[in-house]
């Protein structure tokens, strides 16, 4: 029982204190708050004088009452304000955490993204490099084909009894040979053992 007193009186001590600071605290933090001290202090001291003399003093009565109200309008929800605010510090470190992760997650699933895009635009442009490749080679391919065709012109035929002579468009048996070989000039031609057809 007497330990609960103690609790209790620590309570109030520790609350009397924090209110009697944070009082200070807004006091101070508005200029208006310390202005309206002022208009009460000096309203009781015309109100000392106003009674000593006998004299009327509702008027500052008044004045005392509404700078009073005006003076609570202020501090009370600066006051409550900073009592509020010492319960939601731990909360606001805990938002501020999950924030983080979250702003984290988010920074990690956009950069995951980034890479897979980054990733697909690469495979897309090798892609696209292969093709392009594929595509020199066919008309390198389809060009030498054609180069080949335009100047196999000479025909060499081997005869029966292993002889080997070549025919050029001007001789008599050229469309008549079923060439064995072509080449594109009589050198070509003499340098495989080809000699030239007479007629």
């Amino acid at each position: 029982m007497r330990l609960i007193k103690i609790l209790f009186w620590l309570c109030l001590i520790f609350f009397v204190i924090s209110l009697f600071v944070y009082t200070i605290q807004c006091i101070i933090s508005a200029w208006w708050n310390i202005l309206l001290i002022i208009i009460i202090l000096l309203t009781l001291w015309w109100y000392k004088i106003r009674r000593k003399n006998q004299k009327s003093v509702w008027q500052g009565v008044i004045v005392i009452i509404l700078s009073l109200l005006l003076l609570a309008w202020f501090l009370i929800p600066c006051i409550f304000g900073h009592f509020k605010d010492l319960e939601e510090e731990p909360e606001t470190d805990t938002e501020i955490n999950h924030h983080q992760v979250l702003t984290n997650d988010k920074e990690d699933k956009e950069k995951k993204q980034q890479a897979e895009k980054e990733k697909e635009k690469e495979k897309e442009e090798q892609e696209e490099r292969e093709k392009e490749q594929a595509e020199r080679e066919k008309e390198q391919q389809a060009e030498k084909e054609q180069e080949q065709q335009a100047c196999s012109n000479i025909r060499g035929n081997i005869s029966s009894s292993g002889t080997k002579i070549y025919h050029v468009p001007s001789g008599q048996f050229y469309d008549k040979t079923e060439p064995e070989e072509t080449f594109c000039t009589e050198a070509e031609a003499k340098s495989a053992g080809y000699r030239k057809s007479k007629l």
